[in-house]
């Protein structure tokens, strides 16, 4: 790496670091002066409190990166501009794409770590930070007892229990059809119960159809490895999306819809654990050549700047994402409209720059 790219990238990084302690400390302090009174009622010590705004920390950095990227290029380029190292460099033949290669190459990995720590780090915070705000409320599903139940699975089954008990994972009055051109299979038992990763089938009797009549099985326990539905699918309580991993959200989506259920919101969710951290590349675009446009504006009408394009930004995001999640436009679109907006824009200011 050239010296003048070293020298690019430290002014960046400073500024960059700079950034995001101030938004992730106004964050902080906005978020603690709304809910100090709900602190307070609960009698909540220190420590918890201390405790909670560490597992929130992870999100806040998410969530204010962009912003800090947006101002971070506006300090970086406005310094080399009010300085004169700008003029400098283009007069070594150095171009405005020559500048701005560095950071956007730094942008680009920055994306690719808040991907791994939104997917990663981010639920399993957010999760542990759920315990605190609710601590009563139990994370493994709600206790009771769901009756009249009918679920669809892979291979043309389907599930039906007359009752099932959420704590033991056990289901009443079952009946376990497979339909192959018609029916090709029944399963009746008293019971099925979830045991080591697996349906047990206790009493009952199962009954295969054929072209040459009826095949009667009956039987004291059975089990049947091919059935791809877990408790979960019939406790009606899943984890809020924002505590899967991206995996897990591509699991549950399978489920939900093979189940005839429609999965916008947790598809938008999906695509948004890729999307809302490549913004921090896509802003990067936007800002370098917008900042180099400003010539010797001030810090304030930089921060004033940033402030206004983060909102348009995070506005397009949740516009697309309540289109996404009511089925207007496809979830992909509606996670990636803004940023394919912005970029285009950004390149376009890009291409338009006085190199």
């Amino acid at each position: 790496m050239k010296i003048l790219d070293r020298y690019i990238l430290g002014q960046f990084c400073g500024a960059l670091a700079l950034s995001v302690s101030a938004f992730v400390i106004v964050s902080v302090v906005i978020h603690l002066v709304e809910h100090i009174s709900a602190f307070l009622d609960r009698d909540v010590g220190v420590g918890v409190i201390v405790m909670f705004y560490v597992y929130y920390f992870p999100y806040i950095v998410v969530f204010v990166l962009p912003m800090a990227m947006l101002l971070a290029g506006l300090f970086c380029m406005g310094g080399l501009i009010r300085n004169g190292e700008l003029l400098a460099m283009k007069a070594m033949g150095k171009s405005l794409y020559q500048v701005v290669l560095p950071i956007q190459l730094l942008a680009l990995v920055v994306s690719m770590l808040a991907m791994i720590w939104a997917d990663r780090v981010v639920p399993v915070a957010t999760e542990r930070r759920a315990q605190i705000e609710q601590p009563r409320r139990s994370l493994v599903g709600p206790r009771g007892v769901r009756r009249e139940l009918v679920v669809r699975d892979e291979g043309g089954w389907i599930f039906a229990m007359r009752e099932f008990v959420v704590d033991d994972m056990r289901g009443r009055g079952v009946v376990l059809d497979r339909f192959e051109n018609g029916l090709a299979e029944r399963i009746r038992a008293e019971e099925a119960i979830w045991k080591d990763g697996q349906w047990t089938f206790v009493d009952g009797e199962r009954r295969v159809f054929t072209d040459g009549g009826e095949v009667f099985l009956p039987f004291s326990e059975r089990v049947v490895a091919n059935i791809t539905l877990v408790p979960e699918d019939f406790s009606r309580h899943y984890r809020p999306e924002q505590h899967m991993t991206f995996a897990e959200l591509s699991d549950f989506i399978h489920r939900k819809e093979r189940n005839g259920d429609q999965a916008f919101r947790e598809r938008v969710a999906q695509q948004m654990r890729l999307a809302f951290p490549f913004s921090n590349f896509v802003i990067g675009l936007f800002g370098l050549p917008l900042a180099s446009r400003m010539r010797r504006s001030g810090r304030a009408l930089q921060v004033g700047v940033c402030l206004f394009t983060c909102f348009a930004f995070y506005s397009c995001i949740q516009a697309g994402r309540v289109m996404g999640w009511n089925g207007i436009i496809d979830p992909v679109w509606g996670a990636w409209g803004a940023n394919i907006m912005f970029g285009v824009v950004g390149l376009f200011l890009l291409i338009k720059t006085r190199k």
